[in-house]
């Protein structure tokens, strides 16, 4: 039989942005040297990860040339990915450092309050956990479960879950409502990641009934 030829389409992908920044190590003692708190929202007797107390890192003046780093990133996925038009301005409104010692993980949650979200990764191998993105359960790439049908093999468009491992350096940004979770530090180092939430501010829907301005 002769072999056919098609063609898949992905329909209604979902982004995540991953580059590159650049910071030396008394960059790096900077953002680990805040005083830091228990990330209990698991229950209190649980100790998954730390965060640092401070919600504004980047908003120091220490750490302007991270930040505009930072920045560029979240122009260019806004701008050059999204094509989101240049009228409003994306701004980064909390930043944080996390810390996870070995047996530390980050259970599946989301971001409030914020569109884009990212991390950058201080101090990371392959083995202080990568980070998974999960998809809603609303979301049926296919089917509902009316029919839980078995796969030979997961791919894109069976998948219900993947997994980024990142190194140290690695800039991932992604949409706030992406559900995401980092899996279990199994490295003899403390590993140390950037978080961030960035949120548009300008005029949508310009001259329309829903004009919002923030």
């Amino acid at each position: 039989m002769d072999q056919v030829s098609y063609n898949v389409h992905k329909l209604f992908p979902t982004p995540v942005y991953r580059s590159k920044v650049t910071f030396d190590t008394l960059t790096y003692h900077k953002l680990i040297g805040f005083e830091w708190e228990v990330n209990d929202s698991y229950g209190s007797d649980i100790i998954t990860h730390k965060e640092t107390k401070n919600r504004r890192i980047l908003d120091l003046p220490q750490f302007s040339g991270l930040k505009k780093q930072v920045q560029s990133h979240i122009n260019n996925f806004v701008f050059d990915v999204l094509k989101a038009q240049k009228e409003q301005s994306w701004e980064i409104t909390t930043s944080w450092v996390n810390e996870v010692e070995k047996g530390g993980y980050s259970a599946m949650h989301t971001h409030a309050n914020s569109l884009i979200s990212g991390t950058l990764y201080l101090n990371v191998d392959d083995k202080t956990g990568g980070i998974a993105f999960h998809k809603d359960i609303s979301h049926k790439t296919l089917w509902h479960d009316t029919v839980r049908v078995d796969f030979d093999e997961i791919s894109d468009y069976t998948t219900e879950a993947s997994l980024f491992l990142p190194v140290t350096g690695d800039i991932l940004l992604f949409p706030s409502i992406l559900s995401h979770s980092v899996l279990i530090n199994e490295s003899d180092i403390v590993r140390h990641s950037l978080a961030f939430n960035v949120f548009p501010r300008g005029v949508f829907g310009k001259g329309g009934n829903s004009e919002l301005i923030l």
